[in-house]
C-alpha cells in the first residue's frame, strides 16, 4: 500500500539579496580595516574608517526598506530578534 502526502515548505531563496550581499562586504571591509590598524591611526585611515561605517549603515537601511525585510520584521515571531536588532543598533548609536 503506497503512502503519499504533501509537504509544505517555506523556502528560502537559494541566494541572497544583492543588498545583503553588499552589506556583508561592507562588514568585512570594515573587519579588515580594524585587523589591520597599529597602535597609532592616522587620520587618513581614520576617515577612511568612518567613510566605511557610513557606507555600512546606508546599506543596511536599504536592506531594512526592501518589501521582503518589512514583511519578515512584522511577523509576530519575530517580535524577540527585532527588538535585540532595535538593542543592536541603538549600542551602535550610542559609539
Amino acid at each position: 500500500m503506497a503512502v503519499s502526502f504533501h509537504v509544505r515548505s517555506n523556502s528560502f531563496p537559494s541566494r541572497s539579496h544583492p543588498q545583503a550581499a553588499h552589506v556583508r562586504e561592507q562588514l568585512a571591509r570594515l573587519r579588515s580595516s580594524e585587523e589591520g590598524e597599529t597602535s597609532t591611526s592616522s587620520s587618513s585611515s581614520i576617515c577612511q574608517r568612518i567613510d566605511n561605517i557610513q557606507e555600512l549603515h546606508e546599506s543596511l537601511d536599504k536592506l531594512i526598506c526592501l518589501p521582503v525585510t518589512q514583511q519578515a520584521l512584522a511577523q509576530e515571531q519575530n517580535k524577540k530578534t527585532v527588538e535585540q536588532l532595535l538593542d543592536g543598533s541603538l549600542r551602535i548609536l550610542d559609539l
